[in-house]
């Protein structure tokens, strides 16, 4: 059994949940994509995006 407890907080929630797009290399991207259920990473100007491919990144 789980228990979920709701309290006050005067941070918005998006702004807890918010986690780094961009990294400044491959390695730091690919560390990160198993948070988003993938693997790799992708680049995207001169910084990196985890996941191999785009569309995962949402």
């Amino acid at each position: 059994m789980s228990i979920l407890s709701l309290g006050c907080s005067n941070k918005p929630i998006e702004k807890e949940m918010k986690m780094p797009m961009l990294f400044d290399t491959k390695e730091q991207a690919e560390k990160e994509a198993y948070k988003f259920g993938c693997e790799g990473a992708h680049q995207m100007g001169d910084k990196w995006m985890r996941c191999n491919m785009h569309k995962h990144n949402y």
